[in-house]
């Protein structure tokens, strides 16, 4: 039986290699908060198996892996009402993506020689129906 490997494109081969090196920070620092020499009731009962700050750095690696966005961009994105993200920074990107500029609507009607499209609907008052143009779907005029 053939085994065949998956090819990752570049941004792909990025994302898994970045997924492995915070896999990698989580198994240390989840090592590092569980063993320990001295075990008492709390550790035991689980209360204190991690300190606040190895918490936060635990959900932070989570929320990297799963979203590509640390807690505080997630806080800076909900805030500004933009997509920030401290990966798209370090791949070289702006840190918030911009939205993009809708485009405003043309309306397109039918004249007699030719389609003509104007920035508002029916500007001449003449019950024209709009045409779909430039064409989308495969049909002729």
């Amino acid at each position: 039986m053939e085994r065949r490997q998956k090819v990752y494109s570049r941004h792909d081969a990025k994302r898994v290699i970045r997924q492995r090196i915070l896999a990698g920070l989580f198994a240390t620092l989840l090592g590092t908060g569980v063993s320990g020499c001295s075990t008492t009731m709390s550790d035991i009962a689980g209360t204190s198996i991690f300190t606040g700050g190895e918490w936060y750095l635990a959900f932070d690696v989570v929320s990297i892996i799963n979203t590509d966005k640390t807690l505080i961009d997630h806080v800076v994105s909900l805030s500004t009402g933009q997509d920030c993200s401290t990966i798209r920074k370090l791949d070289g990107k702006s840190y918030c993506k911009k939205d993009p500029v809708p485009e405003t609507p043309l309306y397109c009607y039918r004249t007699l020689a030719a389609v003509n499209c104007y920035r508002t609907p029916d500007p001449y008052n003449t019950g024209a129906q709009t045409v779909d143009w430039p064409p989308t779907r495969s049909r002729s005029l």
